[in-house]
């Protein structure tokens, strides 16, 4: 599943950001919500942490949190797993709360602490929460008001030295409520660094030698295919045309699932890019790749066709393929191609549809991915 990589070294400073599921909430009261912001200390005193800020809502946190010990994912599964855990239990409820995993973007302290420091800070402005960015019970902000009111395990002292003290912040923070300054994320390169070409360059040294082609945009150069070139490899596998795998109605088809799974392995684009490619929401692309991988792992037809093409797009780009194809596997043959779903055509009887389908183990429940 492409995703973004993971960079760990001793020192580095992260926006850390995660989303609740849909229809649940992070925190449901005070009493939840003190749980959450109490662990911070704790993860301070048993991993070295150093957190410089924090913004709790009920859809989601932002962090901004430094790992002296290069041991960002160790905190990071602490707290989510933790929490999540005495959440579960005091709610009756099972299973996981955040969606996917967290996000987490490497920054340089120079200009990028203060300027994210205020972002997080105003978030609740932003999400019309409150409209004071001082009076958010899940925000670190009241710890750099004057007075302070300290929140357990955040530290100040290195925001506050680069904007000036306490007024000095407060005045910044009280300015950019007014007039929202440009979104940090616009900056984010390759969705890993907030930060000039020296963080880049140790990002790079810290990935040479590891296996980055399904992070997005770090793909070796020439490596990347087009679009195209990916929906005439499956159109070939499948029998499809390219424009009805990429465009068509046909929204349970096997080989617009693949397509859009091989393009988030094989192209630089993003995924809000496929998305627009295939009609489709980002977040769609995000769930029907990582469906298709896990069809992937349970079906050996749908394991041999996806592995053929791969075979295939690793000719186009002049590599072997990234992962080792799995042993041949024939899948029954079908009148829309090997493992997919044909088109339907104009008053096809009931039995005619029945025969189309992919016969698939548990073909039915398994394709219907969007």
């Amino acid at each position: 599943m492409a995703r973004p990589v993971r960079v760990e070294f001793p020192g580095a400073l992260y926006w850390v950001t995660a989303r609740t599921l849909p229809r649940h909430k992070l925190y449901r009261d005070e009493d939840e919500l003190e749980d959450l912001v109490g662990r911070l200390p704790r993860l301070a005193a048993s991993f070295g942490a150093v957190f410089h800020g924090l913004c709790a809502l009920p859809s989601g946190y932002h962090l901004l949190v430094e790992t002296p010990r290069a041991n960002l994912s160790r905190v990071m599964h602490r707290l989510n797993a933790g929490y999540t855990a005495t959440v579960n239990a005091r709610r009756r409820r099972k299973g996981p709360l955040l969606q996917t995993r967290y996000r987490s973007v490497l920054f340089e302290e120079e200009p990028w602490l203060l300027r994210l420091s205020v972002f997080v800070h105003l978030e609740p402005v932003r999400r019309r929460a409150v409209a004071d960015p001082w009076a958010h019970p899940g925000s670190s902000a009241r710890a750099f008001g004057d007075p302070p009111a300290p929140v357990p395990g955040v530290t100040t002292d290195r925001v506050l030295g680069l904007a000036g003290g306490r007024a000095a912040y407060g005045r910044l923070l009280e300015a950019s409520a007014r007039t929202p300054p440009e979104p940090p994320g616009r900056h984010v390169w390759r969705q890993v660094v907030l930060g000039g070409e020296a963080l880049r360059d140790r990002v790079r040294a810290a990935l040479e030698g590891r296996d980055v082609r399904e992070a997005p945009g770090f793909a070796p150069p020439g490596r990347g295919l087009t679009l195209d070139a990916v929906l005439g490899v499956v159109a070939e596998h499948t029998g499809l045309p390219p424009d009805q795998i990429l465009r068509g109605k046909f929204q349970r088809v096997l080989a617009r699932k693949a397509a859009i799974y091989l393009a988030r392995r094989y192209t630089d684009l993003r995924l809000r890019e496929i998305g627009t490619a295939f009609g489709v929401d980002y977040t769609t692309v995000h769930m029907a790749a990582r469906r298709v991988e896990e069809l992937r792992a349970r079906d050996p037809g749908v394991d041999g066709l996806l592995a053929a093409v791969e075979m295939d797009l690793a000719a186009l780009e002049g590599a072997a393929p990234s992962l080792e194809p799995a042993p041949a596997v024939e899948a029954p043959p079908t009148a829309g191609g090997a493992g997919t779903e044909a088109p339907r055509e104009a008053g096809p009887s009931p039995s005619r549809k029945r025969a189309r389908r992919p016969r698939t183990r548990g073909s039915r429940g398994q394709l219907e991915l969007f």
